[in-house]
């Protein structure tokens, strides 16, 4: 693993901070990339014209709100360990971070720019999903890096070894490299998005199948996770905190969808973008 890329004098620089930066950068780019496209090409009084400017404010708050929802969710999740040392919540270059909690923080941010500057909540949703998706992608490079949320034991020819969370200063048996599985799987997600954002689609199909695709992906891998994972709280069928939370995600994002194509079965995009 390689937790420190290089140091700046006595200054480390994390590898997982640096990948979560990068993701975030592209990320942002690309989505101002798409707004000033749609300047150009919507009618004057389209609600999917928002100035590049709004979504680089958007994309700040939704950074450090995104952050601090993460953060706190995981420290909620992992009371017992924060409590003993209080100091430890600040040291985000260790990884330690709940996605579920990043989307709660980042959704409330949208919720609230969104109505203060009279946006479109359904049209922002659909610039944050494919966006969402690629910084996250970014981000399990930053964990893989790291050496957190590793998977389980396997004898696959692609078994990686980590610093085993639970026996400090030893490695793990070779175990699934669940965070590259997390980085095919999530751009293979952005793609789809960005496939479907460029066809007639009502506003805001992006957002809720975004929420509902990232809560398929996590139920389904969560089951081979071993390191910085949730609370087992059904044994019986190995279901965790984090599968329930995805099990939620699953059917708002169904819901949502169900609700916009029976609210107008015509699509309101009706011109593809290129």
């Amino acid at each position: 693993m390689y937790p420190t890329l290089f140091h700046i004098g006595n200054l480390p620089v994390r590898s997982y901070g640096t990948m979560v930066i990068i993701g975030f950068l592209l990320a942002l780019w690309r989505t101002m990339k798409v707004c000033e496209r749609r300047m150009k090409t919507e009618p004057e009084g389209s609600p999917r014209r928002i100035p590049p400017e709004n979504l680089f404010d958007l994309g700040l708050l939704c950074l450090l709100f995104g952050l601090l929802g993460a953060r706190l969710l995981y420290v909620l999740l992992d009371w017992e360990t924060f409590v003993k040392n209080p100091l430890s919540f600040l040291q985000l270059w260790e990884g330690g971070l709940s996605l579920h909690g990043s989307l709660i923080g980042g959704i409330l941010v949208l919720i609230v720019y969104s109505r203060k500057k009279k946006l479109s909540l359904s049209v922002v949703g659909d610039l944050a999903a494919p966006t969402f998706f690629l910084a996250y992608a970014f981000g399990r490079v930053g964990c893989f890096l790291n050496g957190c949320c590793y998977g389980g034991a396997c004898s696959l020819p692609w078994a990686a070894v980590f610093p085993d969370e639970n026996h400090p200063g030893q490695l793990t048996p070779p175990s699934h490299p669940i965070q590259i599985y997390a980085t095919v799987i999530t751009l293979l997600i952005f793609a789809f998005l960005v496939r479907q954002e460029s066809r007639p689609h009502r506003d805001g199909e992006l957002f809720w199948g975004g929420i509902a695709l990232y809560g398929i992906y996590r139920f389904l891998i969560e089951f081979l996770r071993v390191g910085a994972t949730s609370t087992v709280l059904i044994p019986s069928l190995n279901l965790t905190e984090t599968h329930l939370i995805s099990l939620v995600m699953i059917a708002a994002g169904g819901i949502g969808l169900a609700r916009l194509r029976r609210r107008d079965r015509t699509p309101k995009v009706a011109a593809a973008e290129r």
